[in-house]
């Protein structure tokens, strides 16, 4: 959470402070959302693990804690100078958090 807040306090064009993010497309760059966030739920999973016992509990805490995070991070970009939030970023977001979820609940089942 600490490099995602990093890069989003970047004022104007993250493409003046990280060049390698020229090589992708727009497109490209939004669709990184979706790993960032799946990473970041799984995070929370992991972390949750010793709290929540009951697969159900931790999934949705995961998942809840993460989307908090990206409604955080996507409304302090609004404060920065040449950002911007998105809902278009948020729902990335969510869809990266809910499918790395999915595949864990699913492999946890399938393993236990």
């Amino acid at each position: 959470m600490a490099a995602l807040f990093y890069v989003s306090s970047i004022p104007g064009d993250v493409m003046e402070v990280a060049p390698g993010f020229r090589l992708l497309t727009p497109t490209w760059q939004n669709l990184l959302h979706a790993p960032v966030y799946g990473g970041l739920a799984l995070s929370w999973w992991w972390t949750l693990e010793t709290q929540l016992a009951e697969k159900k509990s931790r999934l949705i805490a995961a998942f809840t804690l993460t989307m908090i995070y990206g409604l955080v991070d996507e409304t302090w970009q609004l404060y920065i100078p040449g950002r911007y939030g998105s809902l278009t970023d948020l729902a990335l977001n969510a869809l990266g958090a809910a499918i790395a979820l999915w595949l864990v609940a699913r492999h946890s089942t399938h393993h236990s």
